[in-house]
């Protein structure tokens, strides 16, 4: 008994050695360098695939990382001192993954644009496997060319280089996906769980609304989407039966947007299309592409039968056969600043359960508050005062706090008090992005500033009920969305208030209560109302008297070409509500129901001679 607890003891201890051992050799060691100026630092921030990144032998993918600047100078992708990353163990070695973005077998893309001083920069990298397959620790260290290494700049990836997959070929199984040929790039798989209409029987002409959910099967994000019909569906080109809708983006694409969606994520995809004019059976195709990969593994095909022809006056939309590139107007997102009155409270608290938040006085760090932390603002005899996390200062600015991380992350002002029972029971203190606490320049108020992306302010919109027709919704989404972007700088400090002066604006509270409003921000995103290539001002109102009235009879001044009086029959007999000028929302909701108009053909009617376009991605 004695001999075989000293052979375990023996067996313990050879195995703590070796366990020791290998940790310590097998860990990654950083690469010694020398900063020559600390002035250039960085904080690793993101990836867009996580560790072992999957790639299939002599195929490409493209990683891309988040870099926080916290240094205390800029990084151009311009000049001499530009950002980019060099390899590392052995040093400026020719990496068997150079893309071919890379500036050399040594040295990677730079990072895109400028990067201030507490922002965040990107590192797109092009990784082309080899024709070798194993498990690879690529190493990298971020430069500012010819002058220094970036202090906190090491970096590695993670790679597997896997065989390229063998042609599959499947039956039918119940509701999963058919294989029908092998897909070109293996990082972009998935599989079909749900799908809305899986047969029609209808009118020529009907507005069909299908639902498809898709399962990323893959090992690369997604990004970006789009549902394409096999056929362009352009009767005048082509002469065949059109399924396209007037909210198409053209001849083949009857939804595009851009959704982070990671390996086993899912993503829901809401679209119309048109059954053909004349009766008779057919079948309608189409299959996904995301970021630029055609998922024809999971090709769709549903039968459609038109009982009757569609009425007389029913027109077939046209598209031209050249599709012309999407070009954006903006590159990108619009960011804006909204008003939240405090009343005569000269205090803030504030917390976030969602990611630390960096605390800043004009521009100069001065520290992070952690997330669940609560601090306290303040605002006494000239000066603000900021005491949370560990940290307490005061100064004759006003404090901005802002995400580390997440540009969408939640915070809560505790004693802020907006009461909206119609909308949802709660304070409606909950807001997405940055926030800063400032008293107001002209009426000496107390704000909170909070700034964020246009995308996320429309989706905390309560400027109608969840419960009125979709495509109306939307419509009003659109219009709020101009609103607020041609209004930038409006108010000394801040863009818009938050109140119904402007738009009333209840936040993370009112896009969880109202599912709807939410997910036509999400179907409309960077879509908006232009009128001579400008993009314009959408006013809207609650109800008009039988007709809209122009701006210039309300408003003076210039007149608008676009805001001109339309007939709002439903309307009629009603006593006006609002100022009477664009859309009437009573009329625009019943015109959706019962018409069944798309959220594009109530824009242009009520606002005159516009085009309505998406301006970002």
């Amino acid at each position: 008994m004695k001999s075989d607890k000293r052979k375990l003891l023996f067996l313990v201890i050879i195995t703590a050695f070796y366990s020791f051992f290998w940790l310590n050799t097998a860990k990654a060691a950083e690469p010694e360098v020398k900063i020559k100026d600390e002035a250039y630092a960085a904080k690793f921030v993101s990836q867009s695939i996580s560790d072992p990144i999957t790639i299939t032998a002599g195929e490409t993918t493209t990683i891309k990382l988040k870099f926080k600047n916290i240094g205390a100078v800029a990084w151009n992708s311009s000049g001499s001192r530009f950002i980019s990353a060099y390899t590392m163990d052995s040093r400026n070695r020719v990496s068997v993954f150079k893309g071919s973005d890379w500036l050399s077998g040594k040295q990677t893309a730079k990072i895109s644009g400028k990067v201030s001083p507490n922002e965040i920069g990107e590192l797109a990298i092009a990784l082309k496997a080899p024709e070798k397959i194993g498990e690879y620790l690529e190493k990298f260290y971020l430069a500012a060319e010819n002058y220094s290494w970036v202090k906190g700049g090491y970096f590695f990836l993670k790679i597997k280089v896997i065989e390229r997959p063998k042609p599959a070929v499947s039956e039918p199984a119940g509701n999963d996906f058919v294989v029908k040929e092998k897909i070109s790039n293996s990082e972009y798989q998935a599989k079909r769980v749900g799908l809305g209409k899986k047969q029609v029987a209808a009118v020529g002409g009907e507005k069909i609304k299908q639902i498809l959910t898709l399962m990323n099967k893959g090992a690369a994000v997604w990004q970006k989407y789009k549902v394409k019909f096999v056929e362009p569906a352009t009767v005048a080109s082509l002469g065949g039966p059109s399924f396209a809708d007037a909210t198409w983006t053209d001849a083949q694409t009857a939804l595009s947007g851009e959704e982070s969606v990671t390996p086993d994520g899912f993503l829901r995809l809401t679209f119309n299309f048109r059954t053909p004019a004349k009766k008779g059976n057919y079948v309608a195709k189409f299959l996904v592409e995301v970021d630029g990969n055609e998922l024809k593994e999971i090709e769709v095909e549903v039968p459609v039968e038109v009982i009757e022809d569609a009425p007389e006056n029913y027109q077939t939309p046209i598209f031209s056969e050249a599709v012309e590139a999407f070009v954006p107007r903006l590159t990108e997102e619009p960011r804006l600043r909204v008003g939240i009155n405090l009343d005569d409270d000269a205090h803030m608290q504030f917390m976030s359960a969602n990611d630390d938040y960096i605390i800043s006085v004009d521009g100069e760090t001065k520290g992070v508050l952690p997330k669940n932390k609560i601090a306290i603002l303040r605002y006494k005899d000239g000066e603000y005062s900021f005491d949370g996390g560990g940290l307490e200062f005061s100064s004759p600015q006003y404090v901005r706090l802002s995400p580390q991380s997440d540009q969408h992350a939640v915070f809560t002002v505790f004693n802020l008090k907006r009461a909206a029972k119609w909308v949802t029971a709660g304070d409606h203190n909950h807001y997405r992005g940055a926030v800063e606490f400032r008293r107001g320049e002209v009426d000496g108020k107390f704000y909170v500033v909070n700034d964020l992306l246009l995308e996320d302010y429309v989706a905390g919109l309560a400027e109608t009920s969840n419960k009125v027709p979709i495509e109306f919704i939307k419509a009003n989404i659109v219009a709020a969305r101009n609103y607020a972007y041609f209004n930038r700088g409006k108010y000394p400090f801040f863009d818009v208030i938050a109140n119904t002066y402007d738009q009333l604006y209840l936040g993370y509270d009112s896009e969880m209560a109202m599912s709807n409003v939410a997910q036509a921000a999400k179907d409309t995103r960077g879509i908006m109302v232009t009128y001579n290539n400008e993009i314009v001002t959408t006013p809207y109102f609650g109800n008009s008297n039988g007709w809209t009235k122009s701006w210039k009879s309300v408003w003076g001044g210039t007149d608008k070409p676009w805001l001109q009086p339309v007939k709002t029959g439903y309307d009629s007999g009603r006593t006006k509500k609002g100022h009477g000028v664009g859309m009437s929302q009573r009329d625009a909701a019943i015109r959706a129901d019962k018409e069944g108009l798309s959220f594009e053909e109530l824009l242009k009617y009520y606002y005159t001679g516009v085009k309505v376009e998406r301006v970002y991605l």
